[in-house]
């Protein structure tokens, strides 16, 4: 199963602005799968793309409905070369706008030549839901979620998701980001999103990040004691 060694959360000023965003500084090692999800409070206005150590990030999935939406997107890199102590930056959004991202990075773990992604990413007065076609046993589903109907307050994930990362700009009216994932035991139909708030006018997004059975096991230390 893929392990989550960390993740980080930025969000713009809530009144939303053009500033980019930087993560801390960290030092990945090889075979590392950093995945970048962000959101807007725009359709029209997209985030910036990813950049940091050298790496090659590749846009997997959008969400871009048109119209009175939000935007989503994910991308992907695999960490390779050593490249030592490093952040992910995520360039300034096309125009000012209230915008977010989480990136996460995974151990254990690879991505399909052609990663599995859900088909359906936006709704109207419904709770967020769709499905990812996993191809593997023993992945995770990444994804986020962004309601521009800004209802903040109590939320509820489908199918155990742990959230890591919330941008809450209700009390603007600037629209809700929601970030999750989850677990998927066997290859199939994995059903994701939120069962609160209801009636959210969402655009979501979501990608398996498979299982690397080739990846050395994670140490175990024994202790003994007389």
């Amino acid at each position: 199963m893929p392990n989550l060694v960390a993740s980080y959360f930025l969000v713009s000023p809530i009144a939303g602005d053009s500033s980019t965003l930087v993560t801390t500084s960290f030092t990945p090692t090889n075979g590392e799968v950093i995945v970048v999800k962000a959101a807007t409070w725009d359709t029209g206005t997209p985030s910036g793309t990813p950049s940091g150590g050298g790496l090659t990030y590749t846009q997997r999935a959008i969400g871009q409905p048109g119209g009175f939406n939000c935007y989503s997107t994910i991308f992907t890199a695999v960490v390779s070369g050593s490249p030592g102590s490093m952040a992910v930056t995520l360039s300034a959004p096309a125009t000012s706008s209230y915008h977010s991202m989480t990136v996460e990075r995974w151990s254990n773990a690879q991505l399909a030549a052609t990663p599995a992604t859900n088909s359906v990413i936006t709704g109207n007065g419904t709770t967020p839901s769709d499905t990812v076609i996993t191809t593997a046993a023993n992945s995770v589903v990444t994804w986020v979620n962004a309601d521009d109907s800004s209802q903040g307050g109590t939320h509820t994930y489908l199918s155990g998701a742990v959230e890591d990362g919330l941008a809450d700009g209700s009390s603007f009216s600037n629209s809700v980001h929601y970030y999750a994932y989850q677990t998927a035991a066997a290859a199939g139909s994995q059903t994701f999103g939120m069962s609160l708030p209801t009636a959210q006018k969402w655009t979501m997004v979501g990608i398996e990040v498979q299982d690397n059975p080739a990846a050395p096991p994670t140490a175990v230390t024994w202790l003994f004691t007389a």
